[in-house]
């Protein structure tokens, strides 16, 4: 790393983003320019600042993780990629130090970092800009630095620690970077940069709608809480797994003794936070239809944001924003025997049923709570499907499916809201009618009928069974344009009511936990019984099941599950006996065998649960990517992680 790191400086010294200059910089076009050609201009240095923020990664792309995407949704339970494979080395087993995904997240938020270095050191050359411009700017690189050496943190734990100071070019190997700081000395730098810049006075308060994905105060305010939420849950704070990561000189990098006081602090950030959100006008999402609220509508503009559409505004805290015509195809199914050939995809871009088996029923319990729940096990028989017509309780002019036209499994009828905002399942009606206005059926039992299967869709169809349909555009009108949510609301109302929990003030743990499901549409819990909502024992083991579970389908497909697993120490599978993050049917945590529809079957034998896929069992050195083979080899100081 120690290599790439001078390379990275040297480039930056050198120019802006020219790939004549360096491999690792992404081409503007224009003229070469020398450092100080580029910081003499308002418009270059502005330049160089979007290519700081380029690296802020695409939460829903999983076709291009080496350039905008990542891997976390497909290397979770949250689904796979029919075309890109890229993440089956970590799902297979055969992931290892020397694997392309285990540099491509090292090296680029390294090379981020070395960027956004060099433009703090430099911007206040540009005297074309104000001093006031010059200062927000200043603080936004501040920022994105503080967020990439957070994402490094979470993937790979406790990291070294470049600092700020301008390094000479012909810097000795060992001047350049040394030993991996401790998970606390990153935590501390972390959120005293996040704070630097909060306190300049530079930033905007809120971003804004003109100004959505540029670093604001509110932005690095959830990020500390964030962070710090990270700090003091089990993976960071007192695990003994990791005793035997340490430096060649001894040093600890994992505190072996849990503080419960990080509990206490991610409280405090979180509720900073939430006072100054109030203050700024953020709040959840909530669509009203005909007076009364759609949380159909609410949820689908919480997690997807159109630049068409702006209901979701208020709910959004950091974003990336990017061209995604790919994802809108990823997750359109490839219909076929329908008359409007422009509304189809690839449908490739798939969950599996133990997310599927998350979502609560319309009563805000879970499918094993639920008596009403249809259970079966096996090929189902004709008692096990429902019939005629289905539309959405709180909007009965939105149509879920028809079962009469298709065959649909009393499992995915009376689901709650975001089920059918996230989930396309055999027999739903698709979002975009085209220009025909043709209730589009999905169908992909592989057979006569199965309009998206395997036979007619050639291929084009998830390996499961189930799309992913979050993101998916409602009409042609969508266009392309896409705000992927990095940061919303919904992910601080529960880090939040987590960090309460831990900190035993379950009541307002509780108010925090409801906030959410009340925006669902599903009852709200309780502590002591009451009519029409849920009675949640008053523990703090019973309420931090339900406040995990929450997270894992209010924040479904958005990279928290791969993280969130991992942090709560879950991932193996085995502390999860009461099966609010696993199912019975599961084993092997995040790996072990994934289930679905029988995708090589028509009806009625596509409908039984069946196992697609196999994933190598998870195991302690899963937790983190292993530090690159490459620069273990370059940086004798650098040591590797746990079981790698």
């Amino acid at each position: 790393m120690k290599n790439r790191i001078k390379q990275y400086l040297l480039a930056a010294s050198m120019c802006v983003g020219l790939t004549a200059c360096s491999d690792f910089f992404e081409p503007i076009p224009g003229v070469q320019f020398g450092l100080d050609e580029t910081f003499a201009s308002k418009q270059r240095t502005e330049e160089y600042l979007n290519n700081v923020y380029s690296y802020v990664r695409e939460v829903t792309d999983a076709i291009h993780p080496n350039t905008y995407g990542g891997i976390f949704t497909e290397a979770s339970l949250d689904g796979a990629n029919r075309w890109n494979k890229t993440y089956a080395e970590w799902t297979n087993g055969s992931f290892n130090s020397a694997s392309a995904q285990a540099s491509e997240y090292f090296s680029k938020y390294y090379q981020a970092i070395a960027k956004a270095s060099t433009f703090i050191q430099n911007v206040d050359k540009c005297t074309e800009a104000a001093a006031s411009t010059r200062g927000k700017w200043k603080s936004e690189a501040r920022a994105l630095r503080a967020y990439y050496y957070f994402e490094l943190l979470r993937l790979y734990g406790p990291i070294p620690l470049i600092g700020e100071d301008p390094i000479p070019l012909d810097a000795s190997l060992e001047e350049l970077i040394k030993e991996r700081n401790s998970v606390d000395e990153c935590v501390n730098f972390i959120a005293t940069e996040l704070q630097s810049a909060i306190d300049s006075g530079d930033l905007l308060q809120r971003a804004g709608k003109a100004n959505l994905g540029r670093m604001d105060v509110a932005t690095c305010m959830a990020l500390k809480a964030k962070l710090y939420l990270y700090w003091a849950s089990p993976l960071f704070n007192g695990n003994t797994d990791q005793a035997s990561v340490k430096n060649k000189d001894g040093k600890q990098l994992f505190p072996q003794t849990e503080d419960h006081s990080k509990w206490t602090q991610a409280r405090d950030a979180y509720e900073r936070f939430m006072t100054f959100a109030t203050g700024q006008g953020y709040k959840l999402t909530e669509v009203y239809t005909n007076g009364k609220l759609d949380p159909y509508a609410s949820c689908r503009a919480a997690g997807e944001f159109f630049t068409t559409t702006w209901e979701a505004v208020d709910e959004l805290i950091f974003v990336k924003l990017r061209d995604l015509y790919d994802y809108t195809y990823w997750v359109c199914p490839k219909f076929t025997d329908f008359q409007d050939t422009d509304v189809t995809g690839g449908g490739g871009y798939y969950t599996t049923q133990e997310t599927v088996d998350l979502f609560f029923t319309k009563d805000g319990l879970t499918i094993e709570e639920d008596p009403g729940y249809d259970k079966f096990e096996g090929v189902p028989g004709a008692n096990n499907f429902t019939s005629g017509r289905y539309y959405d309780p709180n909007n009965p002019s939105r149509l879920y499916f028809d079962a009469d036209k298709s065959k649909v499994l009393k499992q995915w009828k009376d689901r709650e809201p975001r089920f059918y905002v996230n989930i396309t399942y055999s027999g739903s009606i698709w979002l975009n009618e085209g220009k025909y206005n043709e209730e589009m059926r999905t169908d992909f039992t592989n057979g006569a009928n199965g309009t998206c299967g395997k036979s007619k869709a050639s291929g084009d169809c998830p390996d499961s069974g189930y799309l992913i349909r979050r993101g998916a555009k409602a009409s042609n009108n969508n266009g392309s344009k896409h705000f992927s949510p990095v940061l919303r609301l919904a992910d601080m109302y529960l880090g939040y009511a987590e960090a309460l929990c831990m900190c035993s003030d379950l009541d307002n743990a509780l108010t925090y936990l409801n906030k959410i499901r009340v925006r669902a549409g599903i009852p709200e819990y309780t502590f002591t019984a009451t009519a029409g909502k849920i009675t949640c024992p008053k523990t703090q083991t019973d309420l931090l099941n339900r406040i995990r579970r929450e997270r894992l389908v209010e924040l479904v497909f958005e990279w928290n599950r791969y993280f969130d697993v991992r942090r709560w120490k879950v991932a193996e599978g085995q502390n999860d006996p009461e099966h609010w993050i696993y199912p019975a049917y599961h084993t092997g945590g995040e790996g072990g065998k994934v289930y679905g529809m029988n995708m090589d079957k028509d009806y009625p034998a596509f409908f039984e649960r069946t196992s697609f896929e196999t994933r190598v069992a998870f195991t302690k050195k899963q937790y983190f990517m292993p530090i690159p083979y490459d620069d273990l080899r370059r940086i004798p100081l650098l040591v590797q992680n746990l079981g790698w």
